[in-house]
């Protein structure tokens, strides 16, 4: 499992009594009534955050969603289920009831492996099954969570207002034992699938650092919460229980090696708001690359060193390996 800067504390542990009565009471099936609700809320949830993504990763990302809903043990799993790359500029992950679950492409390129892919939508699946949205009497509110999580996307009352339907949805409302049940279930539904259970972790990690380092970049410092933390409750010990899931699965830790496969599929990823034109771009480590001299090639503003780190997941107190890839963010 991969250390990731901002100070955060992993910690490889045995799960405990409680997080092992988490994830028990699944659902058999989707419902109707589920179905109904989440194809209606669907579109209006695409148009919302500028619509579905439809370059290659799309595809990519169905894929390893579906892979993972069937471990789930709901029987329409695999043909109910939808998966949508919104086209997002925010680090977010989501699902509402019927099988509908949704990564954003900045989320995306945040990830470094298939394994780190698959912890976040088996989250997501883990909401669906535990049928999260109905245990917090959300039939008769869908409308006002939805005009909930405009306003907490974009940090504005009019948009709750006039847009109706909303980013966060259900897991804006969902508590923390809701939240502890998705993650148990996803790391289950994850090691069943046969992805490593430690990229959990090393994802929450990540997000981590990403989010404390937007606060900074925004000037807001820890007044405010990015959209990762505030619908999903996440910080040290959230990174420490994925880590006690993983270590409860019996799968040993090791040291995998880099998801070459994975990375070369993010190649070419728009990053960031439409408007700025930057996109992903997986390089290899030349003999005189360090981590100064790529991270001077990134196309932002400012915290261009901690940025890199952050998006590769790289222990800064360790030299770059040649051989190895790295994803740049740069001009389109």
């Amino acid at each position: 499992m991969k250390t990731i800067v901002a100070g955060l504390l992993v910690i490889t542990a045995t799960a405990g009594p409680a997080e092992a009565q988490l994830g028990r009471r699944t659902a058999q099936s989707i419902s109707p009534t589920d179905k109904q609700q989440g194809a209606a809320a669907h579109p209006q949830l695409i148009a919302q955050f500028g619509g579905a993504y439809a370059g290659p990763q799309a595809r990519f990302v169905e894929r390893v969603g579906r892979r993972v809903a069937l471990q789930s043990g709901l029987s329409n799993a695999g043909g109910d289920f939808v998966v949508t790359v919104l086209n997002s500029p925010v680090e977010n992950a989501l699902a509402i009831p019927g099988g509908y679950i949704y990564i954003t492409r900045q989320l995306l390129a945040l990830m470094n492996s298939e394994a780190e892919l698959a912890s976040v939508l088996g989250h997501e699946v883990g909401h669906v099954a535990a049928r999260h949205a109905a245990g917090r009497n959300t039939r008769s509110t869908i409308g006002s969570l939805l005009a909930a999580g405009a306003g907490a996307l974009t940090k504005s009352d009019l948009a709750s207002r006039v847009v109706g339907t909303g980013a966060q949805l259900y897991t804006l409302r969902y508590g923390r034992n809701q939240e502890y049940e998705a993650d148990t279930l996803g790391v289950r539904y994850m090691t069943a699938a046969g992805y490593d259970p430690y990229a959990a972790a090393d994802i929450l990690s990540a997000l981590d650092a990403s989010s404390s380092l937007t606060a900074q970049a925004s000037g807001t410092g820890g007044r405010s919460l990015p959209s990762w933390v505030s619908t999903h409750p996440n910080g040290e010990d959230r990174v420490r229980r994925a880590a006690q899931l993983a270590a409860a699965s019996g799968r040993p830790e090791t040291a995998p090696p880099q998801d070459t496969a994975f990375l070369r599929m993010l190649d070419g990823l728009p990053y960031g708001a439409a408007g700025e034109r930057k996109v992903i771009r997986v390089v290899t480590v030349g003999p005189g690359d360090s981590v100064a001299s790529l991270a001077a090639r990134m196309a932002l503003p400012q915290l261009q060193r901690e940025r890199f780190i952050t998006l590769n997941g790289l222990d800064p107190a360790q030299p770059l390996k040649v051989g190895t890839l790295v994803k740049l963010v740069v001009a389109a």
